[in-house]
């Protein structure tokens, strides 16, 4: 009997805490700060986790674990918070990059030199498995049975192999007769040269996925191609040039657009244009605004994008008078763009991310401090408010804020 009476109570308290749709819409987002890992939930903070060297928080599909990174170079540990029993547990100690959460269940994936892992966080006494070697990058499928995973190029005396993209399913555990290859990209020419891709995002009706075919590092800051694929590989596309930046891309949420940054060049601040692309119709439309320059972006409706944009400048600019980015809502359906945001002097408005409930909220930083904020607009014609204070900027440039701000996207 006292059994079952600490069993109740047990599965009471998880029901109590339990990640729900409604508490979703008030905006949650985990993040680094200098001394720890930490929670924002609607309007009240706490940290999870003391300590220094954390990285990269990620939230579960379901919002119920956030798994982070500690240690830095090839010496890193995974963990795996619990946000019910508030308990941490280590998942891998390593060489340990790009953690990805199931998109329907309590499984994480990540890589370690070449190996892809997974392991289902769900059950305390499983540990980890290997799910296939000789991965280049990665995503989940949309039904968490499996992955999409591409190939390293490899360098012959005849020149560069091809990458190819294959599928494998979560429970391979090594087994090649489980992979399945989808396609094989274009060989090294004159218009094309890839050795490895970014992550893969599905399309609404997850009958294709986008992502970006990168060259050699040194080409790959000036241009790599935005590309699809159909799930089986019957359609490949090279739709335009831009350059590796895996947040410059996004489907719309609920129509099969794909909005992306265009441009070559390695400076940010001149020839990137916001531009969207149609599956259905294979049409290009420039949603950029001439003498400026577009980042970092969010959906905020099918109809709606909320782009981080500048006034164009060169190397030639002094630097005390280059322009620093703010927001503006661009329509996609009369192109019309408005400002969103007035920064402060020295200060950029960068990584503007759409809450649940439609909200938006973006990082700020200042050019004479190392501290940034995120700030928030409840609504586009309220204040702007400061969501989030002392987040920590990240220390690996190639990641950027994903490595110190993660927003749940949970409905």
């Amino acid at each position: 009997m006292k059994r079952l009476t600490i069993l109740l109570i047990s599965m009471l308290i998880i029901i109590m805490n339990y990640p729900n749709h409604s508490e979703a819409a008030e905006g949650k987002a985990a993040f680094i700060r200098k001394d720890g890992l930490w929670l924002k939930d609607g309007d009240v903070e706490r940290r999870l986790v003391e300590g220094t060297k954390l990285s990269h928080p990620k939230f579960s599909s379901d919002g119920m674990y956030i798994s982070y990174m500690s240690g830095e170079g090839e010496a890193k540990e995974l963990w795996v918070y619990n946000r019910v029993t508030r308990l941490k547990r280590n998942v891998f100690t390593g060489e340990v990059e790009m953690p990805r959460w199931s998109p329907a269940n309590q499984m994480l994936a990540w890589k370690s030199g070449s190996i892809l892992n997974v392991i289902d966080v769900s059950k305390p006494a499983t540990s980890f498995q290997n799910v296939t070697l000789g991965a280049g990058n990665y995503s989940w499928t949309p039904d968490s049975k499996g992955f999409v995973v591409s190939s390293s190029s490899n360098l012959e005396p005849d020149g560069w192999t091809a990458v190819q993209i294959f599928t494998v399913p979560a429970d391979a555990k090594g087994d090649l007769k489980k992979v399945k290859k989808i396609t094989t990209l274009p060989e090294m020419s004159e218009s094309f040269f890839a050795i490895g891709t970014t992550t893969f995002k599905w399309g609404m009706k997850n009958s294709v996925f986008a992502f970006i075919a990168c060259p050699t590092a040194s080409m790959s800051a000036d241009s790599n191609t935005l590309m699809i694929v159909s799930r089986k590989g019957s359609t490949t596309k090279m739709i335009a040039n831009m350059l590796n930046n895996p947040n410059w891309f996004h489907w719309s949420p609920e129509t099969e657009r794909l909005a992306f940054i265009k441009g070559i060049g390695r400076l940010v601040s001149e020839n990137k244009r916001l531009t969207l692309w149609d599956t259905r119709s294979g049409k290009e439309v420039d949603l950029g605004f001439q003498g400026y320059a577009d980042g970092d972006f969010t959906w905020r409706s099918d109809r709606e994008i909320v782009v981080s944009r500048q006034i164009e400048w060169g190397w030639e600019v002094p630097e005390e008078k280059r322009s620093k980015p703010f927001l503006a809502l661009v329509d996609t359906t009369t192109k019309s763009a408005k400002r969103l945001t007035q920064p402060e002097k020295g200060a950029a408005d960068e990584y503007p991310k759409t809450l649940p409930d439609e909200a938006i909220i973006w990082v700020r930083t200042f050019a004479i401090s190392n501290q940034s904020k995120v700030m928030k607009k409840i609504d586009l014609g309220t204040k702007e408010t400061v969501w989030i204070d002392k987040l920590a900027k990240p220390t690996e440039e190639y990641y950027g804020w994903p490595s110190v701000l993660d927003v749940y996207q949970g409905k």
